[in-house]
């Protein structure tokens, strides 16, 4: 995905399919809070599903797939 899809789903839910190496994987649910564009490319911020007001970072190269509109519990 490039940056402008990304941003399009800021606020939404989604689920990330993630790489083995990525902490809290191999799935996870949340809200898009925002994105960021480092120097080596895009980093995603989430609020996980069942852990409000919490945060998580992935750094593009860790996500696999994105399922936009996935509900959250």
């Amino acid at each position: 995905m490039v940056r402008e899809e990304w941003k399009r789903l800021v606020g939404q839910t989604v689920t990330l399919r993630l790489t083995p190496q990525a902490p809290g994987g191999p799935t996870v649910t949340g809200r898009v809070l925002g994105v960021l564009e480092a120097l080596d490319g895009l980093v995603v911020t989430l609020e996980p599903t069942g852990a409000p007001g919490t945060r998580v970072t992935y750094h593009y190269h860790y996500i696999l797939a994105v399922e936009p509109g996935a509900t959250g519990g």
